[in-house]
């Protein structure tokens, strides 16, 4: 992964091969992030994307393996239990033109992936709502 910024917002560049989830964790743990907005574009080769069914309060995934284009990812991460968490979701573009999209879960860099984070001063946390079954977002006090 390169950097090329580093203040306020920070501008990351993936390579093929690399795991988005697992180097966006790696990018809150060397900067000590607790709370950031994250945008993305560029090329997937694998994505395992979720729909949440609110009837059974669980969600459902779907693995795509095939070149996509990452039309755009925007998430946060935020604290939930304890640990930061990112949460992501995306549309990707198929060679048809047709558009997948949903959150995601994990994604595999095809060619490239070019993130822009921008920490929060506000600590973002997601706390668990017993109607919707979801840890929803907040703000510490």
């Amino acid at each position: 992964m390169q950097t090329f910024l580093s203040t306020p917002t920070s501008l990351y560049v993936l390579k093929k091969g690399e795991e988005l989830m697992a180097q966006l964790e790696v990018v809150a743990r060397e900067r000590s992030l607790s709370s950031a907005w994250v945008n993305i574009i560029g090329g997937a080769s694998a994505v395992t994307l979720g729909y949440y069914n609110p009837e059974a309060r669980e969600y459902q995934w779907t693995d795509f393996n095939e070149p996509l284009e990452i039309l755009g990812l925007s998430g946060n991460l935020a604290i939930v239990d304890g640990k930061p968490m990112w949460h992501i979701h995306g549309t990707f573009g198929r060679a048809d033109s047709s558009v997948l999209g949903g959150h995601v879960r994990s994604c595999t860099i095809g060619l490239t992936g070019e993130i822009a984070l921008t920490p929060i001063d506000a600590k973002l946390t997601r706390t668990y709502d017993g109607e919707t079954g979801l840890n929803l977002l907040t703000e510490a006090k």
